[in-house]
């Protein structure tokens, strides 16, 4: 698409494709950027942990490469995750921040959800799509298991830096969530300044490709009221 840059960022062990019903409606208004995460999808992994803030910093990489100085960041699970990390480390690189179904510490994670991550076998971590796109799927193993650790002891948002972001920002979740727990989001919109707070009714964590026509609509409104010249 053309006009102004927006990226989107995926959850956890999936890529672009989660963006599936997202990228031909966005791309009608904006220019829509949308990466495989580091050791996830497409992209190659490196001798290193995986992390959140080091996700966002590839982020940063991304948009220095391809020219963006500022860019609107839509985010979903992990990828609400990095676009939380950017607007705080990098305030003005974010023109416009969407989180759905994040969480800004693991206890913000329901405790069936902690349980399923720390005993679930490699083979169920890694899953289909993965094992389908990777470019390297002999390091699938080991990119799973810094993920299973990323997600037991990350994020780690204080609310000192939650208060620091700047840029215009949603925090969006189902009211049925399954992965985060009830009442999370208010506590992450709370902590940033100004922020609006949106609960979907009838869908979880997986709205964006469940209930792809509502999400997208209230992304396109937030983005849309919060243009700049």
């Amino acid at each position: 698409g053309e006009g102004k840059p927006l990226i989107l960022l995926h959850g956890g062990l999936a890529s672009t494709e989660a963006w599936v019903k997202q990228v031909a409606v966005f791309a009608q208004h904006y220019r829509v950027i949308a990466l495989d995460s580091r050791g996830q999808g497409r992209t190659t992994d490196a001798d290193a942990p995986i992390s959140y803030h080091r996700m966002s910093e590839d982020t940063l990489g991304l948009m220095d490469y391809l020219g963006i100085d500022a860019a609107y960041v839509v985010g979903w699970s992990d990828g609400a995750i990095i676009g939380l990390d950017l607007a705080i480390h990098h305030p003005e690189r974010v023109s416009a921040l969407v989180a759905y179904a994040a969480h800004s510490s693991p206890d913000g994670l329901q405790e069936s959800v902690i349980a399923s991550v720390r005993d679930s076998s490699i083979d169920d971590l890694v899953g289909d799509e993965q094992r389908r796109l990777s470019a390297q799927p002999e390091r699938l193993p080991i990119i799973a298991e810094k993920i299973r650790t990323m997600w037991l002891t990350e994020p780690d948002f204080t609310a000192q830096e939650l208060a620091g972001i700047t840029a215009a920002t949603l925090i969006v979740d189902g009211e049925d969530e399954e992965v985060v727990r009830a009442g999370h989001a208010a506590a992450i919109a709370n902590a940033i300044p100004n922020a609006e707070l949106i609960l979907l009714p009838g869908v979880g964590h997986f709205a964006p490709s469940e209930k792809p026509a509502q999400w997208n609509k209230v992304v396109l409104d937030f983005l849309k009221e919060h243009e700049g010249p």
